[in-house]
């Protein structure tokens, strides 16, 4: 497995939507991996900069040979006049609307969360460079601080039926290559609330031994 390959510079796809470009932006570049942390949180990799970087990345995977079964779908929905980018928005405009409207939103909204970053994972591990494997890793605490929002799932979505889109977008965005999103989420939400839970730990048996 390859790491700090950057995303090739190609022109965004014309008319894409982020939730669609970003979900299809995995499998258009299974060469791209995640750098160390460190390293890409200097590159400073804006939301904005990761989102069209994967939609570049989906518009060159969509042009390119993936396959008989890919290539005759492609061939298909060529012949039926249907543009490449827009078959992709059709299915994950139905995918979205099954995330509101479906009775196993929350099931698909957690394969989005962890489908390919399990593969991804096992990949890393069988690597000898370890700087994936602590990207994944970050991954995995900040989906485990998600998944606890679940609990309250019943109750936000009484009131926001669109729940599980946007958290499936966000999942979606933190494993990104092209966003790393996971090493920002990390950094300014899990990190700071373990260090305040091992302070408040810290106190509490410093009380006891007083």
């Amino acid at each position: 497995m390859s790491s700090g390959v950057p995303p090739p510079n190609i022109p965004s796809a014309r008319g894409a939507t982020p939730s669609a470009a970003a979900a299809l932006a995995v499998a258009a570049a299974p060469h791209l991996r995640s750098q160390s942390p460190r390293p890409a949180l200097d590159r400073r990799v804006t939301p904005v900069e990761g989102v069209l970087a994967a939609q570049s990345d989906m518009h060159n995977f969509l042009g390119q040979s993936h396959g008989p079964l890919f290539d005759a779908a492609m061939k298909y929905i060529d012949a039926a006049g249907i543009q490449r980018d827009q078959m992709s928005y059709i299915v994950f405009a139905l995918a979205a609307a099954y995330l509101v409207f479906g009775s196993a939103a929350r099931l698909l909204c957690n394969l989005i969360g962890f489908g390919y970053p399990t593969y991804a994972s096992v990949k890393a591990i069988r690597t000898k460079d370890t700087d994936d494997d602590t990207v994944w890793l970050i991954y995995w605490t900040c989906f485990a601080v998600l998944y606890l929002c679940d609990f309250f799932s019943e109750a936000i979505l009484s009131f926001f039926p669109f729940y599980y889109i946007l958290k499936a977008c966000f999942l979606v965005y933190l494993y990104l290559p092209q966003t790393q999103g996971s090493v920002m989420f990390y950094e300014t939400v899990v990190d700071p609330l373990v260090v305040f839970v091992d302070k408040n730990i810290d106190k509490y048996y410093h009380k006891k031994s007083v």
